[in-house]
């Protein structure tokens, strides 16, 4: 099937070999290397998943429209130290190949060679350098005409909508769990004042819309293994118009949490607030300038609006029968669900330091 797509492309050289690349739990990824002139070149190789992304062209506008403004900037800026994504488009122009009559979709990105992504890190240097790069990638992009910006999955930081869905979903019960999940219930609920914090001031001078990225993983840097400075962000299937406290707040989330989403031994689930200051000054180093007063005012609270929205999303998925998230055995949402609530009291606790380290890390950074 790959030698049929990679027949719609004009690379130049002999294709050599194709292999699994396993990074990723969304689109299935292939690298293809060609040899040309006795020179080795690798393509990146991706069917999307239409599952997710329902209008693969909509992502794709948006991935062209970001990464052609993004190299713009860096131009502008002479800055040869950073790289983003590099469409490869088909011999007929088209950025994404469509196979038929299997009604499938691929496209194939340039690889970004003397680069490495890590999983996760403990290490402050590779954490601050996770927090510039997605803070660079929010600075570039913050001219970029928003009325070209395509909304690829509704209402994805939707607090208050998830809220919603959730309490319509515990008064329908189908698989009735609602009652063993009672105590954590009333947990959600009695934080519902803090939802619509973001959203309720979104698209105003003071939360204005900006280019998000909604998946500011460690993983979706990658660092320059010479340096370890950040080389690149990628996978931007999620990039949509939104806030940037939804990137921040969910940047600190999985950065800076001592345990992953499924740690079952509660007492390892806490902020590490070393990694939260790391992240935090990189981000800063980017973004201090353009931050407006009530987006910096949230930042600290946006930590906890987004935690609090995905054990929303993860408890839902479990009082619904799993029917979202993959799971690995019966009560993996449910174990997820209450990670993330223990993370949400740990930020609770820690928020007057949260938010005076936020504005300690402003000041630091505003005047540079």
């Amino acid at each position: 099937m790959l030698d049929r797509i990679l027949e719609n492309y004009d690379i130049k050289g002999s294709l050599i070999k194709i292999e699994d690349n396993n990074s990723g739990n969304i689109n299935k990824t292939f690298v293809a290397t060609f040899l040309d002139n006795n020179i080795e070149k690798k393509y990146l190789v991706q069917k999307i998943n239409t599952t997710v992304f329902a209008e693969p062209y909509k992502l794709m506008k948006n991935i062209e429209g970001i990464t052609a403004f993004i190299k713009k900037q860096t131009k502008l800026e002479n800055d040869n130290n950073h790289k983003t994504l590099q469409i490869i488009k088909t011999k007929k122009g088209n950025s994404l190949c469509k196979i038929l009559p299997e009604k499938e979709y691929y496209r194939i990105y340039e690889f970004i060679e003397d680069a490495v992504a890590y999983d996760c890190s403990t290490e402050l240097n590779v954490v601050f350098n996770t927090g510039k790069a997605f803070g660079n990638f929010q600075r570039l992009l913050a001219k970029y005409p928003m009325n070209q910006l395509e909304e690829t999955i509704k209402d994805f930081h939707n607090t208050p909508s998830r809220l919603k869905t959730f309490i319509s979903d515990i008064k329908i019960d189908s698989q009735k769990r609602a009652i063993e999940v009672a105590k954590e219930i009333v947990f959600i609920i009695q934080r519902e004042d803090i939802c619509s914090l973001i959203m309720d001031k979104l698209g105003t001078d003071e939360i204005p819309f900006r280019v998000t990225h909604n998946d500011t993983k460690v993983n979706n840097v990658l660092m320059n293994k010479d340096n370890g400075e950040f080389l690149a962000v990628i996978d931007l299937d999620t990039v949509m118009p939104g806030s940037l406290l939804f990137d921040y707040g969910d940047g600190i989330r999985s950065t800076a949490s001592n345990a992953k989403e499924d740690e079952i031994n509660l007492e390892k689930v806490y902020i590490n607030l070393e990694l939260f200051e790391a992240y935090t000054d990189g981000y800063m180093s980017e973004m201090a300038p353009y931050l407006t007063k009530t987006e910096l005012s949230l930042m600290g609270e946006s930590i906890r609006i987004i935690t609090l929205e995905l054990a929303i999303r993860f408890l839902n998925d479990y009082i619904n029968g799993d029917t979202y998230f993959k799971i690995d055995y019966e009560k993996h949402n449910l174990d997820r669900a209450l990670n993330q609530i223990k993370l949400v009291i740990d930020i609770e606790d820690k928020i007057d330091y949260i938010n005076k380290y936020i504005y300690e890390s402003y000041e630091k950074y505003i005047n540079n």
